[in-house]
């Protein structure tokens, strides 16, 4: 029973922040957790700020950690970050872009951002 009560809490936790605009606070961050810390670092903050009681989504992150990181190896050090800007979807979803550039090639980063009742969480984390 003390588990359940627990995870409760845990899947109905206050979403990280409150507006779309906060939420780009949490797309930088990944960002630069994946050029301070590498990608495994990135997707456990990934997974932190995600909508952790909806099935898809985890599925998307689990997806990205089979293939992210041998995909970054690949790219060599990350380097520059450039914003490209926000896609709006919508009321309830955006997605901020990124291109990273790497030593051996450039990386497109995708995040969306999807509001609920308490704010907004990580939805969708791709790369191309």
């Amino acid at each position: 029973m003390i588990c359940l009560c627990a995870f409760s809490g845990f899947a109905n936790a206050e979403a990280p922040y409150r507006s779309l605009t906060d939420a780009r606070q949490g797309a930088d961050l990944i960002i630069q957790t994946l050029r301070e810390s590498g990608p495994e670092a990135a997707l456990d903050l990934a997974v932190r700020e995600s909508h952790r009681d909806d099935p898809r989504v985890q599925r998307n992150l689990t997806g990205m950690r089979a293939r992210f990181p041998a995909h970054m190896a690949s790219l060599g050090a990350p380097g520059e970050v450039e914003f490209t800007g926000l896609d709006r979807f919508m009321s309830s979803f955006g997605r901020y872009n990124y291109l990273l550039r790497c030593a051996n090639g450039e990386l497109r980063l995708m995040f969306t951002y999807r509001r609920k009742t308490d704010g907004w969480r990580l939805n969708q984390f791709y790369f191309d």
